[in-house]
């Protein structure tokens, strides 16, 4: 039996870790403990709750306006911790995050393997998206086994001279996340009704157009030209957008700067009467109901990498409010498509998926590219042969 040790603390990380976490925990090949590092405490105590996960340690890192370099501080000083008293044949990290970078560069010092989920997606350009594309590519570095979501995932690793024999193709686990909640949204009816409830000012005779952006290279002008352009959609008769708002206190800069009136903040304990905006603004939206919400949305815009994997899953159409991605897969599927970060070329683009039927059902209807729901099977297997 094999000591595993699963670090996350983002709550996408969390996300996608989940399932994970679950079926190892059943796995008689494995003894599985989970480091949550704290850095997103209130957005993953719901998402933990639904998933039944208890992290074992739990570093306690969450501090207003902290830096990644504070971030990097905390994960060190107490993985390094863990690890000095802890028998872990393995650690497991997720994606591209600090914390992922960070609990890597600690196993190494301990002379631990790490286990890269998520492994060899590029954009190309190291401070785009920042500070992710470093972090992965230094993960990478360091890990001894790359389960790649894609084909493309895995190009990228061969090219940079991995071994072959250390690189596999999984799937993305958040697809397995995406499948568990959509099947307990589906069969759990009091579950369902909840969500119907709370978002209840939602027209039935408009579109639903389901925004997130968040991304730290997109700060200032070029985010503020993105929300011009969302308020330039919302005179549309036709559409309401719905935008969880991070707690970035540079994002919520440019929303008051850019919406101001235009928009209306949703009091979680008394949701406002339907039709009475057309922009919505509401706080961070835990995963379960923002699956719920991707189901119930006609077209997303977003710059979250999660929700660009997503989504086609649920024949959303997406476009990616960014200059490049790192998941071109989408756009090779003909699932998303980049939109420009600039005004009039953003509303041009978003009037174009909404009003040319071709183009929308091509994008809905496109094969998700980025896994099946069975990921989490083949990490395990792989893990109990190579470890």
């Amino acid at each position: 039996m094999k000591n595993i040790l699963v670090v996350f603390g983002t709550r996408p990380e969390a996300i996608k870790l989940a399932p994970f976490v679950l079926q190892a925990k059943k796995d008689s090949r494995f003894r599985t403990k989970v480091c949550s590092t704290g850095q997103h405490r209130e957005m993953l105590k719901p998402l933990l709750s639904f998933f039944d996960i208890t992290p074992d340690y739990d570093l306690d890192l969450m501090r207003p306006g902290q830096s990644l370099t504070d971030i990097s501080v905390g994960v060190m000083n107490g993985l390094h911790e863990i690890l000095s008293k802890e028998p872990i044949d393995a650690v497991v990290v997720q994606g591209d995050t600090t914390s992922c970078f960070v609990a890597s560069l600690v196993a190494f010092y301990h002379k631990v393997p790490v286990v890269h989920v998520e492994a060899g997606l590029r954009s190309g350009d190291i401070y785009s998206p920042y500070p992710e594309e470093f972090n992965r590519k230094a993960t990478g570095l360091i890990a001894s086994l790359h389960f790649a979501p894609t084909e493309t995932a895995k190009e990228n690793l061969l090219r940079e001279r991995y071994e072959e024999k250390t690189v596999f193709v999984t799937g993305n686990t958040g697809i397995d996340a995406l499948f568990t909640v959509k099947k307990k949204l589906s069969e759990n009816g009091a579950l369902k009704e909840v969500h119907n409830n709370k978002y209840s000012f939602l027209s039935p005779d408009r579109k639903l157009v389901l925004v997130t952006i968040h991304r730290r290279e997109s700060f200032g002008a070029p985010m503020e030209e993105v929300m011009k352009g969302l308020v330039a959609l919302s005179k549309r008769a036709d559409v309401e957008l719905l935008i969880p708002l991070h707690m970035n206190p540079q994002v919520r800069a440019s929303a008051n700067k850019i919406f101001g009136p235009n928009a209306t903040w949703i009091d979680k304990d008394s949701p406002p009467e339907s039709g009475k905006s057309k922009i919505w603004l509401c706080e961070p939206v835990d995963y379960v109901p923002f699956v719920y919400l991707m189901d119930k949305s006609h077209l997303i815009i977003t710059d979250s990498g999660g929700v660009q994997e997503e989504a086609p899953s649920l024949g959303k159409p997406i476009l990616v409010a960014r200059e490049k991605t790192e998941r071109p897969e989408a756009i090779a599927a003909g699932s998303s498509m980049l939109i420009p970060l600039e005004e009039k070329a953003f509303l041009k683009t978003a009037q174009e998926v909404l009003d040319t039927p071709s183009i929308y059902s091509r994008m809905s209807q496109a094969k998700n590219p980025f896994g099946d729901g069975a990921a989490c099977d083949r990490i395990l297997n792989i893990m109990a042969e190579k470890l």
